[in-house]
């Protein structure tokens, strides 16, 4: 989540929309339960700066009278104070570095914010409340703001394919380690697991913006992927094949009266990856058309239609079952 000067500038000058109020003060509350970066601090350190900061806000803030003072006066005091504490604290702990003075860290999400986590071996799929559908990964954790009214925002670890309803006046952000990725409305697959040395964003319809750590921005379009290197914090762009369709984009396929091995190899063609049959279900055979369907649902489908299951292990899946008569 950013918040930039001018509207906290705004907010204190009793100038701001609704929707700008609402967001200030969910940012100010968001405070409450994070840590503040003071505690680690000596008690000579965190008095001297303490004492640095209030001399600031003597300085910032004008005299309030004391009579029936408005709601917006606390707020605004309080707001003022807090920026204080977080710009003292940035240059404190990094003088070259004050992007994280309104960034709020992926990895501490907010007491109200919905989770989600995918512990099973199939790819899940959920509704987020703006109307926006996600396919889990397993091993895949994810949360969504709900109570902000300005922007939609995500956090993500692990991978996700998104289908992000259209929405141009609240942007979709997730945030993923030092990966955010920006978005009105489109379709992207993120791969951002937290053990790994690189970060993914691959593009399926509409444009995707991607930023780094050093807030350097780079633009995604369909069929390209960018690359997040964490060490270095180097965003990379790559096409991707245009002749290849990956398991999170859609794909249409006729079946009739064929055999598994066959519907096996056809989609591991179309989705390109590497399915294992388990011998008992050789002897299946399916009928069904498939128009412009995700592989999770085709998976589903074919799964009820012979009674099996799938599992998921990274780009393998495999497909389990008794057989058929």
């Amino acid at each position: 989540m950013r918040l930039n000067q001018e509207i906290i500038k705004k907010y204190l000058d009793n100038q701001c929309s609704e929707g700008e109020q609402v967001l200030v003060e969910a940012w100010y509350k968001s405070f409450e339960n994070n840590p503040d970066g003071i505690s680690d601090l000596s008690d000579d350190k965190r008095e001297e700066l303490i004492q640095r900061v209030r001399q600031n806000i003597d300085k910032k803030i004008k005299p309030i009278q004391i009579y029936s003072p408005q709601r917006w006066v606390w707020y605004a005091s309080g707001i003022a104070a807090m920026m204080l504490i977080f710009i003292s604290l940035s240059f404190y702990f990094n003088p070259k570095s004050n992007n994280n003075i309104a960034r709020i860290k992926s990895d501490i999400p907010l007491s109200d914010w919905a989770k989600y986590e995918n512990s099973s071996a199939k790819i899940l799929k959920i509704s987020l409340p703006d109307g926006s559908m996600v396919w889990l990964q397993p091993k895949t954790q994810l949360s969504y703001n709900q109570s902000d009214r300005v922007y939609r925002q995500v956090n993500l670890k692990g991978e996700a394919f998104f289908d992000v309803k259209r929405d141009e006046a609240r942007p979709f952000l997730i945030y993923s380690g030092k990966m955010t990725t920006k978005v009105l409305g489109t379709s992207f697959n993120v791969k951002a697991y937290p053990e790994t040395e690189k970060f993914e964003v691959s593009v399926v319809t509409g444009k995707v913006s991607v930023m780094n750590e050093s807030e350097k921005e780079v633009f995604v379009t369909p069929k390209q992927q960018v690359i997040l290197e964490n060490k270095s914090d180097i965003l990379t762009i790559n096409e991707l094949p245009k002749d290849k369709t990956f398991y999170w984009e859609l794909a249409s396929l006729t079946f009739d009266n064929t055999s598994m091995e066959e519907v096996v190899d056809n989609i591991e063609h179309n989705f390109n990856v590497k399915i294992y049959l388990n011998p008992n279900l050789k002897n299946c055979r399916l009928s069904g058309n498939f128009n412009q369907e995700h592989l999770p649902t085709i998976l589903e489908i074919i799964c009820k239609s012979i009674d099996a299951e799938y599992v998921m292990d990274g780009q393998e899946i495999f497909l389990r079952g008794d057989g058929c008569e």
